[in-house]
């Protein structure tokens, strides 16, 4: 996960112990993510009506309310990533958090390095840190995904993301067939230029069939590629 989807995804910490709840807190800022925390289900309410959250992270045995009763009656929690913490490890528990809609089921103490991990994996699987960028069409390299300009989402190779990664530095400007070769991982000499007509071919196609605007990729004859469009990358 980059610096910059970190920087972008957003995590509330629900959990009545001061110390635990502060030590959680810390550590997720220091590890590049915007967290905050609350000590009851209460508080959590207030703090997400007024706040844009990404990520929850629950602990059950709260104060004023069962964590898993709160996420099943309360609206604010439906649309997050969902990671439950809990003394009660038993398989009946994780059960009722699971199906509660948790993404992930944490049995304390919890480790931080797993928190990490845990908490990496539900915002790259959500998309949650990808902050919101201008129109036109957007390039989220770390998914291998190109999102068209009505926002369909294409999902891309190794290969098309390096191409459009490249092409993305320089919109709207040619860029020679060369520089692309090299970003692939190949010398120009012994790079058989067919299979750039071949990357390029399959990658218009591949967008002409899940969205119906036309993929903005050009052929500048004698030079290389363009990308004839506004393109942001997350």
């Amino acid at each position: 996960m980059s610096d910059k989807l970190k920087d972008n995804t957003r995590i509330l910490v629900v959990e009545d112990e001061p110390d635990l709840c502060e030590a959680m807190v810390s550590f997720l800022q220091l590890e590049g993510f915007q967290a905050a925390g609350v000590g009851s289900a209460e508080a959590a309410d207030d703090w997400l009506k007024a706040h844009p959250i990404d990520i929850v992270i629950l602990d059950v045995g709260l104060p004023d309310r069962d964590g898993i009763a709160w996420i099943r009656q309360s609206e604010s929690p439906r649309d997050k990533g969902l990671i439950v913490t809990t003394a009660r490890g038993e398989l009946p528990d994780r059960i009722r958090g699971l199906t509660a809609g948790a993404d992930a089921y944490l049995v304390k103490p919890v480790e931080f390095e797993e928190l990490h991990l845990i908490v990496t994996n539900v915002a790259n699987r959500l998309g949650c840190g990808i902050p919101n960028l201008r129109p036109g069409w957007k390039l989220v390299p770390v998914r291998w995904e190109l999102i068209s300009s009505n926002g369909d989402i294409i999902k891309l190779t190794h290969s098309e993301t390096t191409l459009l990664t490249t092409l993305a530095a320089s919109p709207g400007q040619a860029v020679h067939r060369e520089e692309l070769i090299r970003a692939l991982g190949y010398e120009p000499e012994t790079y058989d230029p067919r299979r750039m007509e071949i990357l390029v071919r399959r990658l218009r196609n591949k967008v002409a069939l899940q969205s119906p605007i036309r993929l903005p990729l050009e052929t500048v004859h004698g030079q290389g590629y363009a990308f004839a469009a506004d393109i942001a990358v997350a």
